[in-house]
């Protein structure tokens, strides 16, 4: 797509920068007109990065609240730091709008259900290859979004809606301070899903509080169920469970991924992959990443 790019070619110029900074050599004083090359902006990523690493930013700023980056043994920073590492190794690797246009009308479908669930798409889409049960398709490419949203979140289905409220009943999926996240494929391109609905993965990262971690993604009706349903008085589950399913079955959920994730207030950077497993085939998904600002 257009959007990968130009992220492409934004990671370019600023390795070109970076290079040339480095390339320019020392200038005598008697040549105060030779030009000079402006230093590279901050990256928030790279100087959470460092601070973890124990070596600093050069910038003043200190680790989180209650994290020390220079504790190794520490295994919440471990685990930051291989999130953060995850996400900024994220990278698109396919451009999913091309060979014939095809893909990118499928990658409006899924933005479409993906909004429809009342989350903000990641910067740019995500795709398969060998996998669709779609004929026709070139390569046999199954696009894919994903998207975040800030807690509190309550479960919206596309086309149908909020789930009902009930007095004094938590019907939230995500909390505060959490982040939702979803991974939908292109409709029609995921068929009979697998009844394993492991596969999919979060890496996320808090830059204020250089937090972060990896979360396992789960199927549509199971998170609600696990999040939602299990939570209400027992002489409700059942006739909600049902509702759920049945407005679940109003639009293509096959492949449909979901995390409620605590991922602490502030700046969240995110990325998801993985695979999902349908028809008997195995559909491994290029990583794209998100950005999200949780109150």
């Amino acid at each position: 797509m257009r959007t990968s790019r130009r992220l492409r070619r934004t990671v370019a110029g600023l390795a070109l920068a970076c290079a040339g900074a480095l390339a320019v050599p020392a200038v005598a004083a008697a040549e105060p007109t030779a030009p000079t090359v402006p230093a590279p902006a901050s990256n928030p990523l790279l100087d959470a990065i460092a601070a973890l690493e124990g070596t600093g930013s050069g910038d003043g700023t200190g680790s989180a609240e209650g994290t020390d980056p220079t504790d190794t043994t520490d295994p919440t920073v471990g685990d930051a730091l291989d999130a953060a590492r995850a996400v900024l190794g994220a990278a698109p690797t396919v451009d999913v709008a091309e060979p014939n246009g095809n893909p990118l009308a499928l990658v409006d479908a899924a933005n479409g259900l993906l909004q429809g669930f009342g989350l903000t798409p990641f910067f740019y889409p995500t795709a398969a290859l060998n996998c669709s049960a779609l004929p026709g398709v070139p390569f046999g490419v199954v696009p894919a979004v994903a998207g975040a949203a800030p807690g509190p979140y309550t479960p919206t289905i596309p086309g149908v809606g909020a789930l009902p409220t009930l007095p004094n009943v938590d019907t939230s999926i995500a909390d505060p301070g959490e982040t939702l996240y979803a991974f939908v494929p292109a409709p029609g391109g995921i068929v009979n899903d697998a009844a394993n609905k492991s596969g999919m993965q979060v890496a996320w990262f808090n830059v204020n509080t250089l937090k972060g971690g990896f979360a396992d993604m789960g199927g549509l009706a199971d998170v609600i169920s696990s999040e939602v349903i299990d939570g209400l008085p027992p002489v409700i589950q059942g006739p909600a469970r049902d509702l759920v399913q049945r407005n679940l079955a109003a639009f293509p959920s096959a492949g449909v991924r979901l995390a409620p994730v605590a991922t602490g207030s502030g700046t969240v950077l995110a990325a998801v992959f993985g695979q999902v497993t349908h028809d008997g085939k195995t559909c491994a998904f290029f990583p794209t990443v998100g950005l999200t600002q949780v109150p």
